[in-house]
């Protein structure tokens, strides 16, 4: 295995997302860099020879300048690792009663949301977020969310940093109250110690990402993952 060669993993759609390469970050996203919409044909024109474009499709950048959009153009446009990884665990009490609280998170790393494909690509076959009602419907109406056209002749849903987003989020992970009843109360039923508790997870996340849940796994890239649940306990301990 040559080292210096980059070698291309996890596919979507029959498209690479992230790449192993010398020097760079493990995983990392490979696509292309996108540059607003095309608002009219003389923005087609004048652009780099983009197959497919018409005034209401995603603009690539050419970044090697060599006047076509193709694979060449490709770069770097994110990196799933998180930078930083923290974790906090607190405890209060008070005469009986007992509080825990366990905070989680991560920062610093991207998110490729491969959802969006599907739910903005404005195809017939599946459902559509609310974001495609900002889609472009003539000069000057959007400069984010492309026209809806059949087939995809630009290949608008291609890879690239579209669908890259923040990934990072500060999690209520567990909170936990719980209540030991004093021994005096049990004596008479030879109880030694018992206590309730009630609990929760997933409790809630501070996250500027749009999709379901930030926490994707270890490559980045959402796609059709189901969310992690919140769940309550509710326990009674005895020792007799």
């Amino acid at each position: 295995m040559n080292s210096d060669v980059p070698y291309y993993i996890n596919q979507i759609n029959n498209s690479y997302v992230t790449m192993l390469a010398k020097d760079y970050p493990i995983n990392v996203f490979y696509g292309y860099v996108t540059d607003g919409i095309f608002q009219n044909q003389s923005e087609v024109n004048t652009h780099a020879v983009q197959p497919g474009a018409e005034p209401g499709d995603i603009r690539f950048r050419d970044l090697n300048n060599d006047g076509v959009i193709n694979d060449s153009d490709r770069t770097v446009i994110g990196n799933p690792n998180p930078s930083w990884l923290f974790s906090m665990n607190n405890s209060l009490s008070y005469k009986g009663f007992e509080l825990s609280v366990f905070l989680q998170g991560i920062a610093g790393n991207k998110i490729y949301n491969a959802n969006n494909i599907d739910n903005t690509g404005m195809a017939a076959a599946y459902n559509q977020t609310t974001d495609v009602l900002k889609r472009w419907q003539g000069e000057g109406t959007s400069n984010s969310m492309p026209r809806a056209v059949f087939g995809d002749p630009n290949q608008n849903t291609r890879v690239s940093d579209r669908f890259v987003e923040n990934g990072s989020y500060l999690r209520l992970k567990n909170i936990t109250l719980s209540y030991t009843f004093p021994k005096q109360w049990l004596q008479k039923a030879q109880i030694e110690n018992a206590r309730l508790s009630l609990s929760c997870e997933n409790v809630a996340t501070i996250t500027g990402y749009s999709g379901f849940d930030p926490e994707v796994g270890i490559n980045g890239i959402d796609q059709n993952r189901y969310p992690i649940s919140r769940t309550f306990s509710l326990g009674l301990n005895f020792n007799f």
